[in-house]
């Protein structure tokens, strides 16, 4: 079956997670489309088309319908998006037979109870959409609230190269909170860990409005290089519990990535991932945390973890 992949939000940060999927996946599609503002990030490969997708929701409902249509006179059934808005697939269902093809679309921060229009949305996207999603709520959500398909899929641990990590400064926590954060649990954590330093990564407008100035032992920054990765001791996610009901942190498996433990409060995300990496997810707890206790012993072999996902993910969309 001819197949193609889609992804013409491209988010800036989402280069890492593209790249992964194209490396992994390019030989089963016949073209990959995606929107030209990311090229610089994404390493070369010949299939990819890149496409000056317009910002105006209807020209860019216009662009997408024009490429489906060409889609179907090719017969080119299979088609993955991986990421999209609700409203855009409404408004391409009005004037394009989606029931022709066989879509899938991966959900990152799409299934957003705040976001209420679009949310609302999804209930009216036509019932052969497939959703691919990073974790159980989400396919309950979309199975048992909405009557839609969903399977899961597990997040990829991207690998940096030469990622092994190396406990060069013991005092340098990182928290990796630039939206959907619980200010009051990351105030709480740094006041019961006052030997501590604490790099927070932040908007650019809480740097300005000197968010966390009140602490000596805290600096903000709005972007950290993966070198500095290395050197932080841990990482804690202080996330947005409505929020990350419905999705996964990055971040998380980042940190898995290079070997460091996470600390989460006591959420549905935490209940979900601790299950899966007990060895890198941790509770925190009210006791301050000891170093001799933040090295991982036992290392998930990312290698296996990520071929079996791909192996998992071939099956699912190409069978």
């Amino acid at each position: 079956m001819n197949s193609i992949l889609i992804d013409y939000l491209t988010p800036s940060g989402h280069a890492p997670i593209i790249d992964f999927y194209i490396k992994y996946l390019n030989k089963d599609f016949k073209f990959i489309f995606l929107n030209k503002k990311i090229k610089e990030k994404i390493k070369k490969v010949k299939k990819i088309k890149y496409l000056n997708f317009n910002n105006n929701l209807l020209l860019k409902t216009y662009q997408l319908a024009k490429l489906f249509r060409d889609f179907k006179k090719k017969k080119i059934k299979n088609i993955v998006l991986l990421s999209y808005e609700p409203h855009i697939l409404f408004l391409l269902g009005l004037f394009i037979n989606l029931e022709h093809f066989k879509i899938f679309v991966f959900e990152h921060d799409t299934l957003n109870p705040k976001k209420k229009f679009k949310f609302f949305l999804i209930n009216f996207l036509n019932k052969s959409i497939v959703h691919l999603v990073y974790n159980f709520n989400s396919k309950k959500l979309l199975t048992n609230q909405l009557k839609r398909k969903a399977i899961f899929t597990n997040h990829p641990i991207m690998k940096a190269n030469n990622n092994e990590s190396s406990i060069q400064n013991k005092k340098i926590v990182l928290i990796p909170t630039r939206h959907h954060f619980d200010k009051n649990d990351i105030k709480n954590f740094i006041k019961k860990n006052t030997e501590l330093k604490f790099n927070i990564l932040s908007k650019k407008s809480n740097i300005k409005k000197g968010l966390f100035n009140n602490f000596n032992n805290v600096k903000l920054f709005e972007f950290i290089n993966e070198k500095d990765i290395k050197k932080i001791l841990f990482i804690y996610l202080p996330i947005d519990e409505e929020i990350y009901k419905y999705r996964v942190s990055a971040w998380l498996y980042k940190g898995i990535a290079y070997n460091k433990k996470i600390f989460m409060e006591n959420n549905s995300l935490y209940k979900f991932e601790k299950k899966r990496f007990p060895n890198n997810v941790f509770l925190n707890s009210k006791k301050n945390l000891i170093t001799k206790y933040l090295v991982i012993k036992k290392k998930i072999n990312i290698t296996k973890y990520n071929l079996l996902l791909i192996n998992n993910l071939q099956k699912t969309i190409f069978k």
